[in-house]
């Protein structure tokens, strides 16, 4: 397989992987991304996905120092530094996500993903556990974001995971007809269910690879 390999282009390669993603194949997904990673014109892009892979995988080192290198291959790839930080603080590594995240907030307002500063404040406001303020942000970069709606879908799952946190009360479910109604009749108001809480919870594969949006999509 290796001879076949080495006489595709990396957009071959790319389009591969992306097909071996889709299809949940991480095998001919990581032989595809590995072939095009070793070869010295390799793209952020392919190094974006072979870390998602990794991630998927379990494997965060690997995940973490793969995604590092997109980093430096693509000075104008910013998904790749969000998700930089986002390894970090899968690993309890907050220092470190912190400083892969700091260049974002220099992001133009004009810039095709300025949505990503505002993510990042959400994400430090998570961090430092100023809940409040971390939802309140990351619903404005979902507001702000309309050309990655996975990376948004996953940033709702963090929205969902916050208010579910024990004692924490959102500001939706304070305000929301149930609750409200409730209080007038002295009545509990409906609570989700504790393992559709848990659900809520990110999973680091699923975020990484769902948010290869920018050029072409893995879903």
């Amino acid at each position: 397989m290796s001879d076949v390999l080495s006489n595709l282009t990396q957009a071959e390669l790319l389009a591969l992987a992306l097909d071996a993603s889709r299809r949940n194949d991480a095998g001919h997904a990581l032989a595809y991304l590995k072939e095009a990673s070793g070869r010295t014109d390799v793209s952020p892009q392919a190094l974006f996905m072979l870390a998602s892979e990794y991630a998927q995988l379990g494997m965060l080192p690997e995940a973490k120092a793969t995604m590092s290198k997109s980093v430096e291959a693509g000075s104008n790839f910013p998904l790749a530094r969000f998700q930089l930080g986002m390894l970090h603080v899968t690993s309890g590594e907050i220092e470190a996500a912190k400083t892969a995240w700091a260049p974002l907030g220099a992001l133009d307002p004009q810039h095709p993903q300025a949505y990503l500063a505002t993510f990042r404040r959400g994400m430090l406001h998570l961090v430092a556990e100023e809940f409040n303020a971390a939802v309140q942000a990351l619903e404005e970069g979902i507001s702000q974001n309309q050309d990655n709606l996975p990376l948004s879908g996953d940033m709702r799952k963090i929205i969902d995971a916050v208010e579910h946190l024990p004692g924490h009360e959102s500001s939706r479910s304070a305000a929301s007809p149930a609750a409200a109604d409730a209080a007038k009749q002295g009545t509990e108001a409906p609570t989700v269910d504790a393992a559709a809480s848990a659900e809520a919870d990110v999973e680091p594969g699923h975020l990484f690879i769902s948010a290869y949006t920018h050029g072409s999509k893995p879903h």
